[in-house]
């Protein structure tokens, strides 16, 4: 952990819940206990998010899954994305997803699930795939595509910012630079026991003492306590770290992902939205440019946010978009990112009741953005009520992994 120099300057105001993580997950549960009287306080090292999944994704929207509750989640998230699509950036341009034989069976046999669901897709020939989009001119080894229309692409910085908009219209208070170094929970409340920083920190400092693996250089700042009447533990990729203040284990494990921005003079992806490529390779019109993203599956799990450069495009992304379409012979690497998944064995997302006073929404495994508003809603419903909304989110409990019942999801890209 980061070697802290720090006075103290204690705080005392009571919150009905205190909220560990301000991505697009806390900042949509901070909403969502506004609209129903609950005051939140969202706690995080960097507001701006600089190194949360929240920020380095590809922004992405889709309901095109295989888990009934991950289909749930993002339709309900979606219709509430529909609502306010201009101030979002949500463009519902559709995914197309191309499969080859070993996949193509079984994403037939979940098209009726689908349907049920209300996510409109439809099931496309390779012929099919070659009139909608011609820049596909190689469809050798694809059985088969799904499109789904209501599926798109959103500016996930917007739709984090009308959550924080929305939640401090209810009186949430944000609470930046801070890190939670202890909590205690009892018969009547939460304590959390946090450092916040004098100063902006580092990206450097920031990933240090939110990885906790190696000391830093000395930052300035004071102790502050926040009292609630619960805690929610929306920290991503960072959850586990969390969880272990309350002596609570966590199976995420967090893993390296990387996107390239790259140039073509020779076409452009504008009518589209998401394609994602049997190879794994995925990509989609960026303004100007075109944003391509792959995972490889020998990734190791760790806080890494390396960024292999153009070494990476040459060798991961280039080849296996070329050899879906010849038009992309002359892409050119522009620059990119890495950033994290968070995964948990079964791809799904953790929501639910972890310990006494204590919840959490996190790790949902390159799915937060698409589903934040529904989890939101979910987790915002259990600490209210007790009940559990947002599609039977009950199945997203970490009691799932003690007793075997996983909702493994096999469309993670």
């Amino acid at each position: 952990m980061a070697t802290l120099t720090a006075h103290t300057s204690p705080r005392r105001e009571r919150y009905g819940v205190a909220i560990i993580g301000a991505g697009a997950i806390g900042s949509a549960v901070a909403m969502a206990l506004g609209e129903r009287g609950i005051r939140a306080a969202l706690i995080d090292l960097d507001l701006s998010g600089r190194l949360s999944s929240s920020e380095r994704n590809a922004g992405g929207v889709r309901a095109t899954w295989w888990q009934p509750i991950n289909i749930a989640l993002s339709r309900a998230s979606i219709r509430y994305y529909e609502s306010i699509r201009d101030e979002i950036g949500f463009r519902q341009k559709g995914y197309l997803i191309l499969y080859d034989d070993a996949r193509w069976a079984e994403a037939l046999r979940i098209l009726p699930i689908q349907r049920d669901l209300d996510h409109p897709i439809e099931a496309l020939t390779p012929r099919e795939v070659a009139r909608r989009v011609p820049e596909i001119d190689h469809l050798d080894g694809i059985a088969g595509a799904t499109f789904s229309s209501g599926d798109g692409l959103i500016n996930s910085n917007l739709l984090k910012a009308h959550y924080r908009a929305r939640a401090r219209a209810d009186s949430a208070e944000f609470i930046d630079g801070a890190f939670v170094h202890a909590i205690e929970t009892g018969p009547s409340e939460a304590r959390l026991f946090c450092w916040r920083a004098d100063a902006a920190l580092t990206d450097a400092q920031v990933a240090r003492m939110l990885t906790q693996d190696e000391p830093g250089e000395p930052a300035l700042g004071r102790m502050i306590e926040i009292v609630a009447d619960a805690v929610a533990i929306t920290a991503g990729a960072w959850a586990p770290n969390v969880l272990k203040l309350i002596g609570l284990d966590s199976p995420t494990a967090a893993v390296r992902r990387q996107l390239c921005v790259v140039d073509s003079r020779a076409v452009t992806l504008e009518r589209y939205g998401m394609i994602f490529d049997s190879s794994g390779v995925y990509f989609h019109n960026d303004g100007p440019h075109i944003l391509a993203g792959y995972s490889p599956p020998e990734e190791p799990a760790g806080y890494s946010f390396k960024f292999d450069g153009e070494e990476f495009f040459q060798r991961e992304i280039w080849p296996r978009m070329y050899a879906r379409a010849s038009c992309f012979e002359r892409l050119r690497f522009l620059s990119g990112w890495a950033g994290l998944y968070e995964m948990t064995p079964d791809r799904s997302g953790i929501l639910g009741a972890a310990a006494p006073r204590v919840f959490e929404a996190h790790s949902f495994s390159a799915h937060g953005v698409m589903q934040s508003y529904a989890a939101g809603q979910a987790l915002a419903d259990l600490i209210a009520t007790g009940a559990r909304g947002g599609g039977d989110a009950r199945s997203l409990g970490r009691e799932r992994f003690a007793t075997g019942k996983l909702l493994y999801e096999e469309l993670h890209w």
